[in-house]
């Protein structure tokens, strides 16, 4: 080794252990204690428990903005960055292509999940040669493990569907419903309620289900039996509207809640459980190019991990898996003010202030939508976004406000919050894992790789 490289790496070892007495103990390992090899990652024998939490179309970005948004509103880390704070949490980067290209949508990801293999965009678990493979929840079912589905889309959307059914089209929705029936999801809360006629309610029934719709009868629900709880014709409300909407406050459940409840229905089986919980309408969120709602959707994801870690502190033989299947909409907080660093200003000096100002939003832009529907003007739809922003715009740009969109092109420039679509986005996502089988989980993960994982965690490869 030359001299250079030898004080190079002496240089940055001496700077790593500054860092632990700036930062903190946790910001930097201690050598040789790799989160791979910790104990809590490989020494506690197979998983009995598997909870595969997904915060659908959630980005690096709006990772960053829930993030910066807690430090500056409320001085405190989210539960996610926690756990990479104080846990041995394994951490990766993962490839989130599908057979169809670089892009996937929500089914391929879920797929990948689901069956091991990519396939094309807006399958369910159908190889591009035909073939219908064993999915997840089945592999599960066969080891006689309790196995559920929670998420704030329809319960039959595609990234539930994914882990469980084979079905040439995410948009067969009632079929998707049959297909939980006949293969025995345990427990099945959610959205969707249109999906599921009366004859399917009926057979649910049939089979033993206990079938609630509100929140005061899921949060009632006692002892064991299979579930299945539906809170909305189509998706759970954003959450922005529902802690601003007493209605849908007394009504909804939260993705928490939900997930308490699976949690306490599940762990009651003696074989151990599969459950995956999904934040699906942060993918909403940004196909509308909603920060406000997104980073509430996101928070709201963030609040379940804290339930759930509560649970592993009681249950250390749970694999905990966190991730997402894809980015959507390229979300950004982007800098405010001066950029001009030759000037005396501060540059960038406007981005806290114009950040926290989502802060103050009270509506969601899809309600906002809605509620425009029933207005008979423009100066009347002006009036309902400042009311509902608390924006104090420019006279110019509140006159260039006629509908959702035109307010959308605007938004960017008083809340520091940026879009670069509204699609799907192909960047590498994060993916964190913590408990028995964590240290199969490579730095560089392809989706399609996390199915053979979770199997061999639990012993069942």
């Amino acid at each position: 080794m030359s001299k250079n490289r030898t004080t190079s790496r002496r240089d940055f070892l001496k700077f790593a252990g500054a860092g632990s007495f700036v930062l903190g103990a946790s910001a930097v390992p201690a050598l040789g204690s790799s989160p791979r090899e910790s104990k809590s990652n490989t020494g506690i024998g197979s998983a009995k428990n598997i909870i595969f939490m997904v915060s659908d179309g959630m980005g690096l970005g709006t990772l960053g903005a829930a993030q910066q948004f807690l430090k500056l509103k409320e001085n405190r880390s989210s539960h996610w960055l926690k756990i990479y704070q104080d846990l041995p949490a394994v951490r990766s980067l993962c490839e989130t292509y599908s057979a169809t290209g670089l892009v996937t949508d929500s089914a391929a990801a879920a797929s990948c999940w689901g069956i091991g293999e990519r396939i094309e965009n807006g399958v369910i678990n159908i190889t591009p040669d035909g073939r219908k493979p064993v999915t997840l929840l089945q592999k599960m079912k066969a080891a006689r493990k309790l196995t559920g589905l929670v998420t704030t889309a329809t319960a039959t959307h595609a990234t539930p569907a994914g882990f469980v059914a084979n079905l040439p089209a995410r948009k067969q929705q009632p079929e998707i419903a049959q297909q939980y029936l006949e293969r025995g999801v345990d427990v099945i809360l959610g959205g969707g309620w249109t999906h599921f006629d009366n004859n399917l309610k009926n057979a649910y029934e049939k089979f033993g289900y206990k079938i609630v719709q509100n929140r005061d009868d899921l949060l009632a629900v006692k002892g064991r039996q299979p579930l299945l709880g539906l809170f909305a014709e189509k998706y759970i409300p954003f959450e922005i509207d529902r802690i601003n909407t007493p209605e849908l406050k007394a009504f909804t459940p939260t993705l928490n809640e939900m997930s308490q409840v699976a949690l306490s229905q599940l762990s009651q089986g003696s074989e151990g459980f599969f459950l995956m919980i999904e934040g699906g309408r942060v993918d909403h969120a940004g196909h509308a190019n909603d920060a406000a709602a997104i980073i509430l959707e996101q928070l709201a994801f963030d609040e379940t991990i804290a339930t759930v870690l509560k649970f592993i502190e009681k249950n250390p033989d749970t694999l905990l898996i966190i991730t997402t299947d894809h980015g959507t909409g390229g979300m950004q907080i982007n800098g405010v003010g001066n950029d001009n660093f030759d000037t005396n200003v501060p540059s960038y000096f406007d981005t806290n202030q114009s950040f926290l100002r989502l802060g103050e939003f009270t509506m969601s832009l899809e309600r906002l939508f809605a509620e425009s529907e029933n207005l008979k003007s423009v100066a009347a739809f002006r009036d309902l976004v400042v009311r509902v922003t608390n924006l104090n715009f420019k006279k110019g740009d509140l006159n260039s406000i006629s509908d959702v969109e035109s307010l959308q092109k605007i938004l960017p420039s008083y809340t520091a919050a940026g879009w670069t679509s509204g699609n799907h986005t192909s960047e590498m996502v994060e993916f964190c894992a913590y408990g028995p089988g964590a240290s199969l989980f490579t730095p560089y993960l392809r989706n399609e790789q996390v199915h053979a994982h979770i199997l061999r965690a639990a012993g069942l490869s």
